[in-house]
């Protein structure tokens, strides 16, 4: 059991899975901002790339019950989020990703992807790398060393 802090402040135990995420951008393409040699424009576009992303974050929690976002990050090439799962049924000891897990990033990036292209007037080019990295925050010690790496990260959006 690891106790969690709610959006309010206040904390509460949980049962829950944590995970820490980490999406990458296709071929590391710098799309939310921070390049240093960018015009006013390429700055407006990478702001409105990075609102996408945090627009989507927020539906693709709502869309999915037993998912809630602990915190999350977008930095130029890539989102880390620690993400909580609350699964209805009782939890089994399987290998691979959870499926609530997979179900959630696979929207995520379809969503994201799709706005995104409109913006960019690119249908159907790659925006995220396929596949993406999860690990499981197994106690306190871990999640403490992970907020405080993602709130301490030169980070263009935190949330929590």
């Amino acid at each position: 059991m690891i106790k969690t802090s709610n959006r309010n402040g206040s904390s509460s135990s949980l049962q829950a899975t944590l995970y820490y995420l980490r999406l990458k951008t296709h071929d590391d393409q710098q799309l939310f901002g921070r390049a240093s040699d960018v015009s006013d424009a390429a700055l407006e576009s990478q702001a409105t790339l990075a609102k996408i992303v945090a627009d989507e974050l927020r539906q693709a929690e709502t869309h999915h019950k037993g998912v809630s976002l602990e915190l999350w990050i977008l930095e130029p090439d890539a989102l880390h989020a620690i993400v909580m799962l609350q699964e209805s049924r009782p939890s089994q000891e399987t290998t691979g990703k959870p499926r609530l897990l997979t179900s959630f990033v696979a929207e995520l990036k379809t969503a994201t992807a799709k706005r995104i292209n409109l913006m960019r007037n690119q249908p159907g080019s790659s925006v995220w790398r396929r596949s993406y990295k999860e690990q499981r925050v197994d106690d306190e010690v871990m999640l403490a060393r992970l907020r405080r790496k993602l709130v301490e990260s030169d980070s263009i959006v935190v949330s929590g």
